[in-house]
């Protein structure tokens, strides 16, 4: 489709393109296809494709037929760019003001230590893939430390003796207590650095939490991380995140009927691998096929035409499979994706 997405009627003109390949509408105004008035249609996407199809909505609000006028779409949210807000709101929390660069126990400090020759990258603007990799091993270190200091000062031993002795209700009553103890200690005034830290420990969990829910398809989880990602987008700035995710929740708590808020929740998170931890957001999906159209398979030089990549975009996961056939009839397992899990050892100690 050769549509300017990023209009108003152009947001109005795709959903009347996928509707007609589709072969979906209202046969009293166009002969032959699909009834679906009285059917919703979920549409996935960022906050840009929500507001462009509430103007779409609002410009038709004088049409009777839901078909004509979108009163039977539903825009859903896309977990993978509200995922990539939560990580720019901790970045803006902890690396962006220059006084929280210089506190030595700092999340600045912590990722320019594991990755020294990024500091620079890390301190203007990183890209997602950087931040979700340094929250997720900068929090990992700081909650064994945690494990450690709370083993020694009880159990008198090792955190590693501990862990070759412990039963799972040791394991699962110690966490309830460091929580208490180490998260999210506003009121700590007399020790600024512990205050500081628990800080950082806490939004550092808030994210690991989401993102981990996402992986494993606990839209539950997910959506009750939503309150308190409200109120960390409201203090860096990011007001229509929040006004968003209010939204949400109050549509799928109240407005929504409880077949369609069920059929919302469901439908948030995809599995294409089946895997038990392979669940990923829709909007991802899109951005991996966006990925594949206009850079892996987009070609090079005089050849990169939007018309070839326009041709050439229904084709892609036939180039694909064509990949996937040539590795397995000739056993190239280093061009393989799957990669064995990160050793962090050397991480987690230097942290």
């Amino acid at each position: 489709m050769d549509i300017n997405q990023s209009t108003v009627d152009g947001q109005a003109e795709i959903l009347e393109s996928l509707f007609a390949q589709a072969n979906i509408g209202d046969p009293t105004d166009t002969p032959n296809v699909e009834d679906i008035t009285e059917y919703i249609l979920l549409v996935h996407g960022d906050l840009g494709t929500g507001e462009r199809l509430e103007g779409s909505r609002a410009s038709r609000a004088i049409e009777q037929k839901p078909v004509r006028g979108l009163h039977n779409v539903v825009y859903v949210p896309g977990l993978f760019h509200l995922q990539m807000a939560a990580v720019d709101a901790i970045w803006r929390m902890f690396i962006e003001p220059k006084a929280q660069r210089t506190a030595p126990n700092g999340l600045y400090q912590q990722a320019c230590k594991i990755r020294p020759c990024d500091s620079g990258c890390i301190g203007s603007k990183p890209g997602f893939r950087l931040m979700h990799d340094l929250i997720t091993q900068c929090v990992a270190a700081r909650m064994l430390d945690i494990w450690r200091v709370e083993v020694e000062n009880h159990a008198r031993q090792s955190l590693k003796e501990w862990a070759t002795l412990a039963t799972w209700a040791d394991i699962e009553e110690l966490p309830l207590s460091l929580t208490g103890k180490y998260v999210d200690k506003v009121l700590a005034a007399r020790d600024q650095e512990f205050r500081n830290n628990s800080l950082i420990l806490a939004r550092l969990l808030d994210y690991v939490e989401l993102a981990h829910a996402m992986k494993h398809g606990d839209i539950g989880r997910v959506e009750a991380t939503f309150r308190r990602w409200v109120f960390i987008f409201k203090s860096v700035g990011k007001h229509k995140y929040a006004a968003q995710l209010i939204k949400t929740m109050a549509d799928l708590k109240y407005v929504y009927p409880e077949r369609l808020a069920r059929a919302f929740r469901l439908n948030w998170l995809c599995n294409p691998t089946g895997r038990p931890d392979g669940f990923c957001a829709v909007d991802w999906l899109v951005e991996l096929m966006n990925l594949y159209i206009k850079v892996v398979y987009g070609s090079s030089g005089y050849a990169r035409t939007f018309q070839l990549i326009l041709k050439q975009s229904p084709l892609i996961e036939v180039f694909r499979q064509v990949h996937r056939t040539m590795q397995d009839n000739f056993h190239l397992l280093h061009h393989s994706v799957r990669h064995a899990p990160p050793d962090l050892r050397n991480t987690i100690q230097a942290l």
